[in-house]
């Protein structure tokens, strides 16, 4: 008897765990299907699209740059003879840097007026015996041929002698010079380098909705890095006509009242104050492409519905819209990984 319930027992369990295999089978099942329902409608949060009051008044850093600077090349052949100006002194346009020896030259041009002279009396007796038999016309040709080359021969020796004197062709502090007494020069050789720093100029990046606001003559102010406890008054001077591959536009700003504690390349942040205007402002996080090519997805009838539109940058999170969207749609801001257009879609509260 024991031998036949021991099979029963046996088979009565095997029925147990392939019911309860069966129905866990059944309930995952159920479950998957389920999952899969949900997984028809992502989850997204949305931005309702309104008019607000948009302050466009902003504050952006950059570095000074010196009005105007250059370095200063040779254009006469000869050895530095005479330094007039050293390292850290400030010229004024015109005024003599160095001279060059220039003895050779004076020598030349000594000969060269000679025989001009020479050709200017042979040429005043050849006219005048012009139409004779004592001088033939190629004779008097060949002689005021000569007179001509000779005047055009010291007007070259004069504008090589002109070189041999250097001069400042601005005004400014001398930043580096390049020359020794001895220093054999030759056309094209550095000798100094002047930097004018007056006035000074701030150079700053700013976004495209920015650039728009900001035009000549309009006043900035400006606080040094250096200096946090003075602010000084600049006006724009320079705006750039276009964006950089970042859409970014140079502005250059002047101080009015400069100090002698600012040097170029010195950091500064530049304050541009302007009355705050309606705009409609979505979520950076909300674009699908860059920049360039910006769209969206809005939220509409329960679907993601992709949109192109036009914005403008305003700061790093901000962007102004331009065109493509009105008043009271949703554009969607998280959500967008595997999102699609005409996907369902869930608003997340």
């Amino acid at each position: 008897m024991k031998k036949l319930i021991t099979p029963i027992v046996i088979v009565f369990l095997a029925g147990v765990i392939g019911f309860t295999l069966y129905k866990n089978k059944e309930e995952m099942g159920v479950k998957a299907e389920q999952a899969m329902k949900t997984s028809e409608f992502i989850p997204v949060r949305t931005q309702l699209i309104t008019k607000t009051s948009n302050s466009i008044s902003f504050t952006t850093n950059g570095t000074f740059i010196p009005s105007q600077e250059l370095i200063l090349k040779s254009e006469g052949s000869g050895k530095v003879v005479r330094i007039l100006k050293d390292k850290g002194d400030y010229v004024s346009k015109g005024d003599v840097i160095a001279r060059l020896d220039d003895e050779l030259l004076q020598a030349e041009l000594s000969i060269a007026e000679t025989k001009f002279q020479q050709y200017t009396r042979d040429l005043r007796r050849y006219e005048n015996l012009a139409g004779t038999e004592a001088i033939t016309e190629k004779q008097l040709e060949e002689i005021q041929n000569a007179h001509k080359m000779g005047a055009s021969e010291i007007k070259m020796i004069k504008r090589r002698l002109t070189n041999t004197v250097i001069t400042a062709p601005i005004s400014g502090y001398i930043n580096e010079d390049y020359i020794e007494i001895g220093t054999l020069m030759n056309p094209g050789m550095d000798v100094v380098e002047i930097v004018n720093v007056m006035p000074l100029k701030l150079v700053v990046q700013v976004a495209e909705m920015e650039i728009a606001n900001i035009k000549v003559g309009d006043e900035v102010q400006v606080k040094v890095g250096v200096i946090p406890d003075q602010e000084f008054t600049g006006k724009v001077s320079f705006t750039s006509s276009k964006g950089d591959a970042s859409l970014k536009y140079q502005v250059e700003i002047e101080l009015e009242d400069s100090s002698d504690k600012i040097k170029p390349g010195m950091f500064a942040y530049a304050t541009f104050d302007y009355p705050a205007q309606d705009a409609i402002l979505i979520e950076r996080t909300s674009l699908v492409r860059g920049v360039k090519n910006p769209e969206v997805y809005t939220l509409e009838d329960g679907k993601a519905t992709l949109k192109k539109i036009k914005i403008s940058q305003l700061g790093d999170s901000k962007l102004v819209l331009l065109e493509g969207l009105s008043i009271g749609d949703k554009v969607i801001t998280s959500g967008l990984i595997n999102l699609k257009d005409g996907m369902a879609v869930t608003e997340l509260q």
